[in-house]
């Protein structure tokens, strides 16, 4: 990316320039630009029990815009989870376990602080086979509701007899 500074380089010491270009970097960090963010790369997916473990690189190149990754499970469209922290790179995405587990695709992508979203990486895994293990429900909750499907009553503090 290219950044234009006003003044760069006319009378300018090596430590002003060098401060310069700092402060460009940080101001690019900080305030993102309005172009796409790169893919990820290097997505790898290993199994593990009762899922698998979804793994990726920063993309090649810049990628200082990138400011959170969003990881989907299925479907494009079906957001499984938003990743807040740019220094983490994996996460453990559920899948439905068993003697023959089925493949399960999973989509990565980068975003930076305007919203913007890169292509999505597509790859598949399994996750390790268990005879006996019971299927993961669902990512998303029954009745459509945001409490993760809880029905029961209210939640009471114990009280201690003096």
């Amino acid at each position: 990316m290219k950044v234009v500074l006003r003044g760069y380089g006319v009378n300018m010491t090596p430590q002003q320039k060098f401060n310069a270009r700092a402060q460009a970097a940080d101001m690019t960090r900080t305030r993102t630009t309005s172009n796409l963010p790169q893919s990820p790369r290097g997505v790898n997916v290993q199994s593990a029990s009762r899922g698998i473990l979804v793994s990726w690189s920063l993309p090649a190149g810049f990628s200082d815009d990138i400011n959170r990754w969003r990881v989907y499970k299925d479907t494009e469209s079906n957001l499984y989870q938003e990743i807040a922290n740019r220094a983490t790179r994996q996460c453990f995405v559920e899948a439905t376990a068993g003697s023959s587990p089925p493949t399960t695709n999973v989509f990565v992508s980068a975003m930076n602080a305007l919203g913007y979203e890169s292509p999505k990486i597509q790859a598949q895994g399994k996750a390790t086979a268990e005879a006996g293990a019971p299927s993961v429900p669902s990512s998303i909750p029954s009745g459509g509701g945001t409490s993760g499907g809880y029905q029961g009553g209210l939640i009471q503090k114990g009280t201690k007899s003096l």
